[in-house]
């Protein structure tokens, strides 16, 4: 099984959003839609193909779900 470092990279910057002083002190919205470019930027560098983009759409909704309580 080959691993990918640039992938591995680009999926440990989404989840290091959590930590980035800039994005938690934005909005919800804009953390939504931070979440959303992050993800189409991603895919658009090849590092995740369409299942993986869905997902992370998936939880940038989820999470998003969560913030509104």
């Amino acid at each position: 099984m080959a691993i990918n470092i640039q992938q591995v990279n680009a999926l440990e910057a989404w989840f290091a959003l959590r930590n980035d002083p800039a994005f938690i002190s934005a909005t919800r919205e804009e953390r939504y839609e931070t979440r959303l470019a992050l993800a189409d930027d991603l895919k658009e560098q090849g590092l995740i193909d369409e299942g993986e983009w869905r997902e992370l759409g998936e939880e940038a909704v989820a999470a998003y779900g969560d913030e509104l309580g």
